[in-house]
């Protein structure tokens, strides 16, 4: 219907900004020639003035428009299906050669994580507001975790594997498979062992 074809043009009228808002923010990054900066800034605010003039949410204020956050994204039980049958293969292939699971907080203390990502690192993580005294941080990967997990508990040999969900205060690009919220796959192979076995042993891993 007429209703369907304009409700689609709205959405790739928006993806549209979203994509030059994204240019925009990588041009400038990159210090880029101010002059193409300002051309680029103008092609967006054209489409946004055209988009609101269309009857887009962002042009009918108050209106609560119901989406994921941005940099996120719902699966559905087909791809959690796929999901599920390939982690199970990955899973399965860890445990044959002997690995273990550990599961850790999805934040931990700020200084324990900017200590090892440093201050650029450190721009890419999400603090969370002060509920108790300790300043905390969402983990940016698992291997930061995992080293804290090892040192506290005085761990010196291990094989483990952790699958878990990450966050990074990132400028998304959906379409590129860019988010703020996605999952991680860790093997890792702590300790001492003979020369080039654990990288022997990773690549065995890969190739099953």
């Amino acid at each position: 219907s007429a209703r369907r074809m304009a409700d689609a043009a709205l959405e790739t009228l928006k993806a549209t900004i979203t994509e030059q808002g994204n240019e925009i923010r990588r041009l400038k990054e990159q210090k880029a020639d101010p002059a193409l900066i300002k051309e680029r800034v103008a092609a967006m605010l054209a489409n946004k003035k055209l988009f609101e003039e269309s009857g887009g949410a962002e042009g009918k204020p108050g209106k609560f428009v119901l989406k994921c956050p941005k940099g996120t994204r719902d699966y559905g039980p087909k791809a959690m299906a796929v999901r599920e049958s390939v982690l199970k293969i990955v899973t399965d292939t860890f445990k044959r050669h002997g690995a273990e699971t550990i599961e850790t907080p999805v934040f931990e203390l700020r200084d324990v994580l900017l200590g090892k990502y440093g201050e650029e690192g450190g721009k890419l993580v999400y603090d969370l507001q002060d509920q108790g005294g300790e300043l905390l941080s969402m983990r940016y990967d698992l291997t930061v975790p995992f080293a804290r997990y090892l040192a506290m508990n005085k761990v010196q040999n291990m094989k483990r594997y952790h699958i878990a969900r990450v966050y990074r205060r990132d400028q998304p690009v959906m379409t590129r498979g860019r988010y703020r919220e996605f999952y991680q796959c860790d093997f890792d192979i702590a300790g001492k062992y003979d020369l080039m076995m654990p990288e022997a042993e990773c690549l065995k891993i890969v190739d099953e």
